[in-house]
């Protein structure tokens, strides 16, 4: 067991009933199957490494954890010479279980599609991760999965973000779980990637859970099918923490990396405060930033001052807008001042 970070914030995380339920595939969105070009392997466990590379090329799978193509990560990491792949299925963000999911309910795919990644890059080490502060799930989390060794992080949110950036470190291939399902399904099956798994869930979701969703569908759309038992005042595309409102579900179109679609019906309303100073969202801050200074250099007329609060070190978690009595969007105030650091950086300052 790793715990990362000490800083950071600790969740209820609210994954069931949706974690437990079976992925389903809605009727009213119907998955289409795209082939690739030529015959299936019958032997995958003998395919060369290029022939690997190649195939992920060829059915266009992207990683959801970071939005990179899966086929530049296994050829970057085949070059570099990395030591493993650690599987990320760490789903450490509220609601969210889109990851862990199909983690559990399709272990003998994942670890075909653990194996044939681990062929690719020329390396033998593997590992799962699962977030450890799990409470009160009606599913076990196992030890193992189909021999491979499941590790449990514990410590705050956003323990991910964390564990990800330790293993690249330690020169680690950390690929996402459903990334190597897709891949499995291109090798095995024939077929491109033309879905993604997303947790739909909130308090008015009528069927909240994990469902495989074709690519390009709207979130208006996605919403319809699972079924609302009211119209809800926020709805969030993303991660519970690190998404974003949309304010007209039916314009925006669900990508590889979506996660999660929720729908709420209390709105994230600013209460119309100015900064209290409590010092909350410092406290808070697994980077050791001050938001509260951010802020208020960002309301002000002096931006320049911003380099010295070290904005562009922001990770994006969320955890300041959490944690403000205000109900301030600091995060968006991060987003933006991180944004105005680049630029001046990139410029010769000028902003």
């Amino acid at each position: 067991m790793r715990s990362y970070p000490r800083k950071g914030i600790l969740l209820e995380q609210n994954k069931e009933p949706g974690l437990s339920k079976e992925i389903r595939i809605l009727p009213a969105l119907p998955v289409e199957r795209s082939e690739l070009p030529g015959p299936v392997s019958s032997t995958p466990d003998l395919l060369a490494p290029y022939e690997i590379v190649s195939i992920a090329k060829e059915a266009n799978i992207v990683d959801e954890i970071d939005g990179r193509r899966l086929w530049k990560k296994l050829a970057q990491a085949a070059r570099e010479s990395v030591s493993g792949i650690v599987v990320d299925a760490l789903d450490d963000e509220p609601y969210i279980s889109s990851q862990l999911a199909p983690t559990l309910q399709f272990p003998e795919q994942l670890h075909q599609g653990l194996r044939l990644a681990l062929r690719a890059i020329g390396a033998s080490k593997s590992s799962i991760e699962i977030y450890r502060n799990l409470f009160d799930l009606d599913t076990r989390i196992p030890s193992s999965i189909m021999g491979v060794k499941v590790d449990r992080i514990s410590g705050s949110y956003p323990a991910e973000s964390y564990a990800r950036r330790r293993l690249q470190r330690n020169s680690t291939l950390v690929v996402g779980a459903c990334a190597l399902l897709f891949l499995q399904r291109a090798v095995y099956e024939g077929l491109r990637q033309t879905s993604a798994f997303v947790t739909v869930t909130g308090d008015c979701v009528a069927n909240p859970g994990n469902y495989e969703v074709p690519l390009g569908v709207s979130a208006g759309a996605l919403l319809e099918a699972v079924g609302l038992i009211t119209n809800p005042k926020r709805v969030v595309a993303g991660g519970s923490m690190t998404g974003f409102s949309l304010t007209d579900p039916s314009t925006v179109y669900l990508s590889q990396t979506t996660r999660g679609l929720l729908a709420f019906a209390e709105e994230f309303q600013d209460m119309g405060y100015a900064c209290l100073g409590c010092g909350r969202c410092t406290e808070a801050c697994p980077q050791g930033l001050s938001p509260y200074f951010i802020y208020k250099v960002m309301q002000s007329h002096r931006k320049h001052h911003i380099e010295l609060a070290d904005a562009d070190l922001c990770i994006g978690c969320g955890s300041c807008s959490y944690v403000c009595p205000a109900k301030l969007d600091l995060a968006q105030v991060m987003a933006q001042a991180a944004a105005y650091t680049h630029r001046r950086q990139t410029s010769g300052g000028q902003p």
